[in-house]
């Protein structure tokens, strides 16, 4: 069930929640005034002996967003003045522009504004460039230069096209200069196809990757990472951005490298280094009564990501600071190696770096200065929230562009520094490649993990794995260089690899054996099989996995046949015995998949109907799915009387997957057999849509959601005000939530976190339950696929390639689908949960459902 409970509604950069559909009164206006610079000045707090300072306010500066320099020090500054709505009528012009400002008589704040382009729409990014600006904006990547000396740009110059997001919060952003003298790009979630402006005919794909284009040639590439607005890159080259709920995401693994070995099974080059959760909770002073309460300690809309790259605080460089405009702060963040990837620990105890109890004050990027400054964009508003998160009539009945006249901003520096020169040259800003210094010393397995190179022996990779045993991206970047020889890799360990189990070391054991079998070079085959001679007959914890890598193994190998067939025999034994270890039971029971269904059905049908626990129980599932639902059928028919609430969720899931199996078990369904009820929400509206039998039968079965969702959520508000039982509102979330949220040990993410819901509305969140697709971002929208092979599979792209594609569904499963197996994928324009709960949900359960969640 995807609840979009309020505040954890991943909207952009500039936004923060949604509400009860047409429930004006769940909007708390708050501050109704806007505040002088000088007194909003005075409502910062600061973590440490740093002071703030007013560079530019209004009528100077409006809806300040992003600020550079140019190599004569000109501070220019993006004024995205469309946000949230555009021109009020169509064929009106763009109000976007971008300003010069300048502090004339020298005392530190701007004093005079020029404007260098105008009309631009929802301008947001900038980048000084050959004498002029990179902009990004909502459907174009722009080059705007004077070339004519008169101070506004004559010269207006396409250069990136193809973007064409839902709304301005998901458009492209953050150009930033790499050390490779590439200009990088934050993707904004919806990009997909983009092109040269010069050359539409050259279509690079970029689904949900940020990407990066050479002013040399003139080449787009993909860069691989989800950022949305904000990015930086240290004096290393380390390249950060966010999105929304998550503050700092770093690339770990260069794009180039996730691809060139596509039997590595490498989907994914970037990591969440500041994971969202207890470390990265967010104290903001001041609640902002827009369309929610307090953020509860989570970020709902992390933006304008930047790194301190001056000098003028040297106990803060290459910190990562990440603005969120909805809490009214900015958190800090310090860097620090761990192993290959690197982890971001939130700096200030129960404070944050910037905050502000001004509840208009909005601040959404972070710069260095040229004079090694801190500066903040504030672009000051009432309403941050994108309004169509906003209920329709309030809307209609408020200005949603209040303080659309208002802007600030600000610059930290040191306490007692004098007001600093703010059109200094620097050179940050304006000479791109310099500032980029070599890793330190303390980050040495970085160093090691980017010189891995294909030009290294296979003896030296191995001795390099088996040195970092433990970290997953060596791994994966030791695999990226070894395709045709992982056999040679793997089968050349140290003894010091193989003692003893982890995670990482059998994956690693698993894909370079999967990886030399798919080359299929005969030596590299011949190296990896002389692992199996290591202590012979015995099942030793690598064993399975490399197991399990052998399992399209053909061909004549002699001994190693007779090995695989003896390990194969203990396999069953230990199976079989409830008093083995439950470790090896699980690990020993995927390699039952390479057998025929006939062989395996007995011990499917033992394990499902003895005591075993839990996770045998769910591993025994998960192996029946590696088959055929029309081969499985009978026997999940035999089982399902008697099944718990996991494994009977887990067999209708199964079944409803194939078209085929589907049908039959609707029919058993009409006749009253099994009840309708088992199947989930999202099933039943995918077999709503269309023709046929297949249609006719789930609606007769499950009923066609009411279209009028404002109606069905004014119907249950009642309800939420209710006190209900939240014991039987535990069973109402086992029963139908746990398939895509977690709260405490009930459940799996897989939708939108539900760590702050405690703090929600009830109102609200009968509508996030009712009304659930009312307004989403794409990164929560559902898609169907459907295999060559009769498969069909409902989830979100969790990762995608242009090899392969990473389903996550609900259950929490994951499945990697190599494009070459894939017959449709399409998305549904919905999230995972579709309308239509209220037939599995009373109002009196709805009641307790809420008395639950709130922790009543």
């Amino acid at each position: 069930m995807d609840f979009r409970v309020l505040s954890m509604l991943y909207l952009m950069p500039l936004l923060s929640v949604v509400v009860a559909a047409g429930d004006i009164d769940s909007v708390r206006e708050g501050q109704k005034e806007a505040l002088s610079p000088e007194e909003s000045m005075r409502r910062i707090q600061l973590d440490g002996d740093y002071e703030v300072q007013l560079v530019a306010a209004e009528p100077l500066v409006f809806d300040p967003v992003e600020i550079t320099w140019d190599a004569k020090g000109r501070m220019f500054v993006a004024e995205m003045r469309d946000y949230p709505l555009g021109p009020a009528n169509e064929g009106d012009p763009w109000l976007s522009r971008v300003q010069v400002l300048y502090d004339e008589d020298g005392d530190g704040r701007m004093d005079k504004a020029e404007t260098f382009a105008d009309q631009l729409d929802h301008v947001q990014g900038l980048l000084s460039y050959d004498g002029g600006l990179i902009a990004t904006t909502r459907t174009q990547v722009l080059f705007l230069k004077d070339t004519d000396g008169d101070g506004s740009a004559d010269l207006i110059k396409p250069l990136i096209e193809g973007f064409n997001p839902k709304h301005s919060q998901l458009q492209v952003s953050a150009p930033r200069w790499g050390r490779d003298g590439c200009v990088y790009f934050n993707n904004g979630l919806e990009a997909r196809e983009i092109y040269p402006a010069e050359s539409p005919d050259k279509v690079i794909g970029v689904p949900g990757s940020n990407f990066k284009w050479n002013p040399e040639t003139g080449e787009i590439s993909p860069t691989g990472g989800k950022g949305q607005y904000g990015g930086a890159f240290d004096d290393w080259g380390h390249h950060f951005y966010c999105s929304n709920r998550n503050p700092v995401m770093f690339t770990v693994m260069p794009y180039e490298a996730m691809l060139r070995n596509p039997h590595a099974g490498i989907t994914q080059n970037y990591e969440d280094i500041a994971t969202p959760g207890a470390d990265t909770r967010v104290y903001p002073l001041q609640i902002t009564h827009t369309t929610s309460d307090a953020h509860a300690g989570t970020n709902t809309a992390c933006s304008g990501l930047g790194v301190y790259r001056g000098d003028l605080m040297p106990e803060l460089r290459n910190n990562v600071f990440v603005p969120d405009p909805s809490g009214q702060l900015v958190t800090r963040y310090r860097i620090e190696p761990k192993g290959a990837s690197l982890k971001a620990t939130r700096v200030g105890d129960r404070t944050e770096f910037f905050r502000s109890s001004d509840e208009w004050c909005r601040p959404v990027n972070f710069t260095t200065g040229p004079d090694g400054a801190i500066y903040i964009c504030d672009i000051y508003r009432r309403w941050i929230d994108h309004a169509r998160f906003f209920p329709e009539e309030f809307v209609k009945s408020h200005d949603m562009r209040e303080g659309e006249t208002h802007g600030r901003i600000w610059r930290i520096v040191p306490k007692g520094t004098k007001k600093l020169v703010a059109t200094v040259p620097g050179r940050y800003h304006a000479i791109p490649e310099s500032g980029w210094v070599d890793m330190p010393d303390e980050s040495a397995t970085r160093a090691a993990f980017l010189d891995v190179s294909g030009d290294m022996e296979a003896s030296e990779l191995a001795a390099l794995l088996t040195l970092h045993a433990d970290d997953p991206w060596m791994a994966k970047m030791i695999a990226s260089v070894s395709a045709k020889r992982m056999g040679a890799v793997i089968g050349k360990v140290g003894e010091s690899f193989l003692d003893n189990y982890s995670d990482v070391r059998a994956a690693a054991v698993r894909t370079f054996a999967a990886g030399a079998i798919a080359d299929g070079e005969e030596e590299d085959v011949k190296a990896l099989l002389t692992l199996l001679q290591k202590e012979p007959g015995r099942l030793l914890w690598w064993k399975p996995s490399l197991l399990l890598g052998l399992s399209k193994l053909s061909g004549d190998h002699g001994d190693a046949v007779r090995e695989i067939e003896a390990l194969q025999s203990r396999i069953d034994e230990i199976v079989a015995d409830p008093a083995a270890p439950l470790d090896q039971r699980l690990a020993v029971l995927p390699l039952l998949a390479t057998r025929k269904w006939s062989a395996v059905e007995p011990v499917v049908k033992t394990l499902l109907t003895s005591n075993a626990s839990p996770e045998l129980s769910a591993a025994t599932v998960a192996l029946v799915k590696r088959f055929p639902a029309t081969t499985t059928e009978a026997l999940i028919y035999e089982l399902l009387p008697k099944a718990g609430p996991e494994v009977k969720r887990d067999f209708v899931t199964i079944l409803t997957a194939n078209g085929t199996t589907a049908l039959r078990l609707f029919k058993r369904m009409e006749t009253g057999e099994f009840p309708a009820a088992w199947v989930d929400v999202e099933t039943r509206w995918r077999y709503q849509r269309g023709e046929g039998e297949m249609t006719d039968l789930a609606r007769k079965l499950f009923g066609e959601a009411n279209s009028d969702r404002a109606a069905v959520v004014s119907s249950y508000l009642e309800a939420a005000k209710n006190s209900g039982d939240p014991q039987r509102g535990r069973q109402v979330f086992a029963a139908i939530c746990i398939s895509c949220h977690k709260i405490g040990t009930m459940g799996v993410d897989v939708g939108p976190s539900l760590a702050d819901i405690r703090v929600k509305p009830p109102e609200a969140i009968v509508s996030d339950i009712l009304d659930p697709n009312r307004m989403f971002e794409a990164r929560w929208s559902a898609y169907l696929i459907e295999t060559h092979d009769g498969r069909s599979f409902s989830g979100l792209i969790e990762n995608e390639t242009s090899d392969a594609v990473v389903v996550a569904m609900m259950g929490g499963a994951r499945e990697t689908l190599p494009r070459s197996e894939i017959k449709e994928m399409k998305s549904l324009d919905r999230t995972l949960m579709p309308d239509g709960l209220e037939a599995a949900i009373s109002k009196e359960h709805m009641s307790d459902l809420i008395a639950f969640l709130l922790g009543r």
